[in-house]
C-alpha cells in the first residue's frame, strides 16, 4: 500500500481503492437531543470490481410505534481506483412505493438522474459523485494528506458540494471499543446542515461516530456498537 503524509497530523494513514475489507458488518446507535431513537445496521459487500451497501434503520421503543417500516437505503455500484463510484441509490421510507426516491449514475454521459415525489430531473454527473450512503464508505479509500476533503454528493433529490475540514486528531472510547480517529468538520453555509464525522485509523478510516447539527436547530448522533470485517 502506498502511504502519503497528513502534514496536520504527522503520520502515515493512507488507503489505496481494494486495500479495503470485502465485506463489513457495522451497527449503530442513533440519537435525537440524546436520546436513542433507533439502530442502524449497515453491510457492506465487495464482490470483485463491485460493490453494495444496505443501511437499515429502525426504531426503537416508543418511537417504533411511529416507524412504518423504517428507512432503508442501498447503493450499488463499482470499486476503481479511485475508490466507489455509485451506479444506482435507494432511499425507501417503509414499503410505500409513493416515498421512494432514486438516483441513477450514467458515467459514460455524465448524467446523473433523480426521481422522487413522481418527478424525474436531471443535472451534471459531477466527477467522484457519491451518494449519501457510499460517501460513507469513499473515506476508506481517500488518500487523508490534506485538510481538505472535496465531494458532491446527492440524496436522490439534488446534488451538493461536500467539503470536510480536518479538525484534528481524537481517541474515542465507544460502545464498540476505543478508535484512534481523525476527525472532520463540513464546511457548511447557515442555511445547511453541519456534519462531523471521526474516521478510526486502525480500522481503514470507518466512521465511527458522525453527528448531524441539523440547520432547523437539532442534534442527530450516530455512533459505532459493533464492527465486523473481513
Amino acid at each position: 500500500m502506498k502511504r502519503y503524509a497528513l502534514a496536520l497530523l504527522l503520520c502515515l494513514c493512507a488507503t489505496a481503492a481494494g486495500a479495503a475489507p470485502q465485506r463489513i458488518h457495522a451497527t449503530y446507535d442513533m440519537k435525537k437531543g440524546g436520546q436513542q431513537f433507533a439502530v442502524v445496521t449497515e453491510t457492506y459487500t465487495q464482490t470483485g470490481k463491485t460493490y453494495r451497501i444496505e443501511s437499515d434503520t429502525k426504531g426503537i421503543g416508543i418511537f417504533a410505534l411511529f416507524d412504518k417500516g423504517g428507512i432503508k437505503l442501498v447503493s450499488s455500484g463499482e470499486v476503481t481506483r479511485d475508490g466507489l463510484r455509485p451506479l444506482h441509490f435507494e432511499h425507501h421510507r417503509g414499503s410505500d412505493p409513493a416515498r421512494l426516491v432514486v438516483a441513477d449514475f450514467d458515467w459514460d454521459n455524465n448524467v446523473l438522474t433523480l426521481k422522487y415525489d413522481g418527478r424525474t430531473e436531471t443535472a451534471k454527473l459531477e466527477p467522484g459523485t457519491q451518494d449519501r450512503l457510499s460517501l460513507m464508505y469513499q473515506f476508506m479509500f481517500m488518500p487523508h494528506k490534506t485538510r481538505d476533503m472535496v465531494f458532491h454528493m446527492t440524496n436522490g433529490r439534488s446534488l451538493e458540494r461536500y467539503q470536510y475540514n480536518a479538525a484534528g486528531e481524537e481517541q474515542l472510547d465507544l460502545p464498540a471499543g476505543k478508535f484512534k480517529t481523525l476527525h472532520y468538520s463540513r464546511q457548511h453555509q447557515s442555511d445547511e446542515d453541519g456534519t462531523e464525522v471521526w474516521l478510526a485509523s486502525a480500522k481503514d478510516y470507518f466512521p465511527v461516530r458522525v453527528v448531524i447539527e441539523e440547520k432547523k436547530g437539532g442534534r442527530l448522533e450516530q455512533t459505532l456498537t459493533q464492527l465486523s470485517f473481513e
